[in-house]
C-alpha cells in the first residue's frame, strides 16, 4: 500500500512510527535530525522461518481519537480519577500519565487507593501512589501475564493516540509531552536485566528521505533521527533512519514491577466489576480508573475503539540488537531476549483477540521479504 494515498488517520492505523515515504505534514529537519557520518554495511538477519515461530498473538489497543484521560470525578462518597485512552502506546506513557493521575490524587485529602487494572498504566499509577504516602489495593480481572500490556510489542515511541483533528488542541499536545517526557526519563531507571528494559537502535526504513512525524516533532529531543542515504544501510530501501530508544520486554517488566508494589506493602484483589456501582462498593474512598478498553462499559465512554493488533513470536536471536519498522507496509520487527517480534497489524473496531491466520500470513511474508533482500 503506497501511504501517499492515506489520510493522518490512515497512517497512524497502518504505520505503527508512521515515517517514512508518507505524505502527511512533516516537521522541518532540527538539530536532531543529521546525516550519518558512516554506512552500515551490514546487520544480522532476522531467521524469518516456519519452523522458528513459536506463537502468534493479538491484543486489542484502547484508542480515542481525543487522546488519553487523566481527570477526576465524583463516584457517590468517593473519587474516580480516569487513567485510560493510550492507543498504542499504554506502556510508553505508563509513568507519565500515571504521575499526572497521582498529581490529581494528592490534591484530595485520601489517602487509601484502589487501582483498577494490572497492566503497564496500573501498575504505574499504583507505585507512584505509594511512593507519595498512599495505601494501595489493586483490584483486576486479569494479571500478568494475562493482560493487555504482556501482549504489547512495547518499543518506547508515541504512536496511534491522536486523531488530526487534535493536533492543534494546546491542552492535548501539552500533556502528551509532559507524559512522554516524564515516562522516557523514568524507563531509564530500569534499564538492565532486573526489569528487562534495555536500549537499542530503531531503523525506520522508506523510500523517501525521512522526517520527524508529528508524534515526534513535539518531542524532537526524544528522537534524534540519523539519516542515512541510499546505499548507505542494508534494508531494502532506499532510505533508513534510525534514533536510539528502549524495549521494555513486559515477561520481565510486569512482574518486577509487581514484586516492587507486594514488597512495598501493596494488595492484589482478583475481581471484576460489572458497572461503576460496584466499584462504589469498594472500602477504598479513592479509585484510580486504569481499565483501558474497560473503560467504554464501566464508565460509558463510547469515544474508545479497539484497534486489533496482531504478532508473530519466533525463537530469539541474540545477535539480532536492532529493531525496524517499514512504515509503507506496517512491517515492524522487534528484538527481545525471549522472542523476536514481528508485527504488525492494525484493525480499527475489532475486538477480537483471535489471531486472523491471513494476517498472520502477511505479516510473516513480509519480514521474510525484508530479511531475503538484506545486505
Amino acid at each position: 500500500m503506497d501511504t501517499s494515498q492515506l489520510d493522518r488517520r490512515s497512517v497512524l492505523k497502518f504505520g505503527a512510527l508512521a515515517l517514512a515515504g508518507t505524505a502527511m505534514p512533516l516537521a522541518q529537519p532540527t538539530s536532531q535530525t543529521v546525516s550519518a557520518q558512516n554506512e552500515i554495511k551490514t546487520l544480522p538477519k532476522p531467521n524469518v522461518a516456519e519452523n522458528r515461530i513459536i506463537r502468534k498473538v493479538a491484543g486489542l489497543r484502547p484508542f480515542r481519537p481525543s487522546g488519553f484521560v487523566v481527570k477526576a470525578e465524583t463516584l457517590g462518597d468517593k473519587t474516580v480519577i480516569h487513567n485510560y485512552g493510550h492507543g498504542g502506546c499504554g506502556v510508553t506513557l505508563s509513568w507519565g500519565t500515571a504521575d499526572m493521575a497521582a498529581t490529581l490524587a494528592r490534591e484530595t485529602t485520601k489517602r487509601d487507593a484502589a487501582v483498577i487494572g494490572c497492566g503497564a498504566v496500573g501498575l504505574a499509577t499504583a507505585r507512584l501512589l505509594q511512593d507519595q504516602g498512599f495505601q494501595v489495593t489493586i483490584y483486576a480481572k486479569e494479571l500478568p501475564p494475562n493482560t493487555t500490556s504482556n501482549v504489547a510489542a512495547a518499543m518506547f515511541g508515541v504512536t496511534s493516540l491522536v486523531d488530526d483533528a487534535h493536533h492543534s488542541d494546546k491542552k492535548i499536545v501539552e500533556d502528551i509531552q509532559y507524559a512522554v517526557r516524564f515516562a522516557h526519563r523514568y524507563f531509564q531507571n530500569f534499564v538492565g536485566t532486573k526489569y528487562g528494559v534495555h536500549w537499542n537502535e530503531m531503523f525506520l526504513l522508506g523510500d523517501d528521505p525521512p522526517e520527524q512525524p508529528w508524534d515526534f516533532a513535539i518531542t524532537p529531543e526524544l528522537y534524534p533521527l540519523t539519516i542515512y542515504q541510499p546505499g548507505e544501510h542494508p534494508f531494502p530501501t532506499k532510505y533508513a533512519a534510525s534514533f536510539p530508544t528502549m524495549m521494555i520486554e513486559t515477561l520481565n517488566y510486569l512482574p518486577q514491577v509487581i514484586s516492587d508494589f507486594i514488597q512495598r506493602g501493596g494488595k492484589l484483589v482478583v475481581q471484576n466489576f460489572s458497572d461503576a456501582a460496584a466499584l462504589s462498593k469498594l472500602p477504598e474512598s479513592l479509585i484510580m480508573n486504569c481499565t483501558g478498553l474497560g473503560a467504554r462499559e464501566l464508565f460509558g465512554d463510547t469515544e474508545l475503539v479497539p484497534v486489533k493488533g496482531q504478532l508473530t513470536l519466533l525463537l530469539p536471536q541474540p545477535e539480532v540488537t536492532y529493531a525496524y519498522l517499514d512504515g509503507r507496509r506496517d512491517l515492524y520487527m522487534f528484538p527481545r531476549s525471549d522472542t523476536i517480534i514481528l508485527g504488525g497489524s492494525h484493525q480499527e473496531g475489532v475486538d477480537t483477540t483471535t489471531p486472523d491466520e491471513k494476517i498472520a500470513e502477511g505479516i510473516f511474508e513480509g519480514h521474510k521479504e525484508i530479511a531475503a533482500k538484506m545486505k
